[in-house]
């Protein structure tokens, strides 16, 4: 298959963040219907190459600081020019992308309704080999984080915690295991932060305890998100009865996937700061 030019990935990215607005401020829109108009706009691209064109822009848009479209899965082997595309559109528009993600941090965060526990539950995605380094490195300014700034959304990391708590003591309930429920703690209300983990449980066949690190997010399952030094090393020393839950989609439908044991089995770590001492 032949290259995408320059105007045909204008085009996708066009369409994409005009998705991307109506995405942030949780307004419906269908994505068949643009699918359908682009293609007529494209010419003889299929269905296919488009659906996995608007993937590539999700992997550019997260590499770039910012959240995706929930349905269009990251896929990082990329045209090097539609990158260009995206981060010139980036740069363009950069207050009006960046006001429309915050809209998806801002927003005031409920309770979700009724959850039926039994199916929440999904696969966590699959690590990907660690992107080699290029010997020429790029520098590019960081004028976005969106999953730094969600991190500072206190009210949906206590509500994604509570939603896990919730889960735990249902979990063991199904389990048949009441008195185990009972003891469920929410550590990070009540000893506070600094334990490296969230929520004390329990395994339910062992009856051993299970210390669990809870990140949320509005944005969907491949949203990158951030861990402390503190939290990576506990999860370490206690890889046996450690697991991080990561809520996403939390302010649309919920989902939750977990992942057990030492988070440097499990995810990509990128350090981003250093302490410099003398």
């Amino acid at each position: 298959m032949v290259d995408w030019s320059t105007l045909e990935c204008e085009l996708i990215v066009q369409d994409y963040m005009s998705m991307y607005e109506h995405e942030m401020r949780g307004e419906g829109y269908s994505k068949t219907e643009h699918r359908r108009h682009l293609q007529v706009r494209l010419g003889n691209r299929s269905e296919g190459a488009i659906e996995f064109k608007h993937q590539n822009i999700s992997a550019v848009l997260i590499e770039s600081g910012f959240p995706y479209i929930r349905g269009y899965k990251p896929a990082r082997n990329y045209q090097s020019l539609l990158k260009d595309v995206v981060r010139s559109y980036l740069s363009e528009n950069l207050q009006d992308v960046v006001a429309q993600s915050d809209t998806l941090i801002e927003l005031p965060v409920v309770e979700p309704p009724t959850v039926d526990w039994r199916t929440i539950l999904t696969k966590a995605p699959d690590r990907l080999p660690q992107q080699a380094e290029n010997h020429v490195r790029e520098y590019i300014p960081r004028k976005y984080n969106y999953s730094e700034r969600e991190t500072r959304n206190r009210q949906l990391g206590m509500l994604g915690e509570k939603f896990v708590l919730n889960y735990e003591r249902s979990r063991l309930g199904y389990l048949g295991r009441d008195d185990l429920a009972k003891e469920v703690e929410w550590t990070s209300q009540e000893k506070g932060d600094g334990t490296g983990y969230d929520i004390r449980s329990f395994d339910g066949e062992k009856d051993e305890e299970l210390f669990i690190e809870v990140k949320t997010t509005n944005s969907g399952k491949y949203q990158p998100f951030f861990v402390s030094d503190n939290e990576v090393d506990f999860s370490e020393a206690y890889s046996a009865q450690y697991a991080l839950y990561r809520v996403f989609q939390f302010r649309k439908v919920p989902g939750l996937f977990t992942m057990l044991g030492d988070l440097r089995d499990n995810v990509n770590l990128q350090p981003k700061t250093y302490k410099a001492s003398f």
